[in-house]
């Protein structure tokens, strides 16, 4: 479970709070991550919650590509990744995108991305997503970011036209990865 601890006591959530809220909120607390594939948001004033449910995206691949774009201020680089997924537990895809991150001295980053994923029947959505995350002592990537998605298909992936979401990353030392992404509601 993820759970994020808000000391704010009212929490007003549209299009725009939702972004900045999954923005800030992620770049400014503590994120616990536990087996569950449930996140949790909730106030100290009032202990209420917002539930997301399930991820109705998962998705295991590598990078297959990176280079440094620039060293001053910090480092910028971008990344390339192809990943094999499922949406809803019943849409095979295969995602490919590219982010560029910029680092920090203290390992810390924020990054900006873009791809699209294509399924078996040849349907088509773009993403693009903003991102922040910690690079840990044992050379893992942890993130987590929002995304916003686009299709013209009036198929399966039509649900997911001017979808937002929020999303967890994990990358190991070798390039490979793993993602699970849930509608904001």
């Amino acid at each position: 479970m993820i759970t994020w601890v808000m000391t704010k006591k009212v929490i007003v959530i549209n299009i725009t709070a939702a972004f900045v809220l999954a923005i800030l909120g992620i770049a400014a607390t503590t994120l616990n991550v536990m087996d569950s594939y449930r996140i949790y948001a909730s106030t100290n004033s009032n202990n209420s919650t917002i539930s997301l449910g399930n991820p109705f995206f998962v998705e295991k691949g590598k990078v297959v590509g990176q280079r440094v774009l620039g060293v001053t201020p910090q480092p910028q680089l971008e990344f390339t990744f192809i990943a094999n997924g499922t949406i809803n537990n019943d849409i095979n895809f295969t995602n490919t995108g590219t982010t560029v991150s910029h680092l920090q001295a203290n390992g810390a980053f924020n990054s900006k991305g873009q791809g699209f994923i294509m399924t078996e029947d040849g349907e088509v959505a773009t993403w693009t997503n903003q991102v922040v995350g910690q690079l840990t002592q044992e050379g893992k990537v942890l993130s987590r970011g929002v995304g916003i998605w686009s299709t013209p298909s009036t198929g399966d992936l039509a649900f997911m036209n001017n979808l937002m979401t929020i999303f967890k990353l994990e990358i190991d030392r070798e390039g490979n990865l793993s993602a699970q992404e849930w509608e904001w509601k």
